[in-house]
């Protein structure tokens, strides 16, 4: 087990609404990743993602959150670039060596922790994901339909099917 001080916490991003606020998918992460942090299991947070669906940066928009539920704005680090879970993984290894760490808690949404899983396993040899729940208001044949897309996701990677969205090509 590792010690928290050379743990950090690896929130991965999902489109902000389109008034710039986290949607409930982003919520969900969020809340697990503040929870996991309160509780001591890491030192720092690194809140990953860009501007994909509008014009909010989600790295921006989950720093300013994790602040007004009271994370102190020097315990969060911001990678506002990466489009994918691809290049979540790339950066968030870039922050981690700059700054020391050696061990990650990658926090994202039950549905993509296995294709997360796939591609921080890539970069960074000590990771552990943990799986944040699907929000309550979701519906039962949306949590079907997010689960196989991602299944399918995974299935098609394996074959060299996908484009840059979610393949290494």
């Amino acid at each position: 087990m590792s010690s928290s001080f050379n743990t950090i916490l690896i929130i991965l991003g999902y489109p902000a609404t389109d008034n710039g606020k986290p949607g409930a998918i982003l919520l969900s992460r969020l809340k697990k990743g503040i929870e996991e942090y309160k509780q001591g299991k890491a030192a720092k947070i690194i809140v990953t993602g860009g501007a994909i669906s509008n014009e909010y940066v989600e790295a921006e928009v989950m720093a300013k959150y994790c602040i007004e539920q009271g994370i102190p704005q020097e315990d969060i680090f911001k990678e506002p670039h990466a489009k994918n879970t691809f290049e979540n993984a790339r950066k968030a290894l870039e922050i981690m060596e700059k700054h020391g760490y050696t061990h990650a808690k990658v926090v994202t949404s039950s549905f993509h922790a296995a294709r997360a899983k796939y591609f921080f396993a890539k970069y960074i040899d000590n990771i552990e994901v943990i799986a944040a729940p699907y929000p309550k208001q979701f519906p039962f044949l949306k949590k079907v339909i997010f689960t196989i897309k991602e299944q399918l996701i995974l299935i098609l990677f394996s074959f060299g099917l996908l484009n840059k969205r979610y393949a290494l090509r």
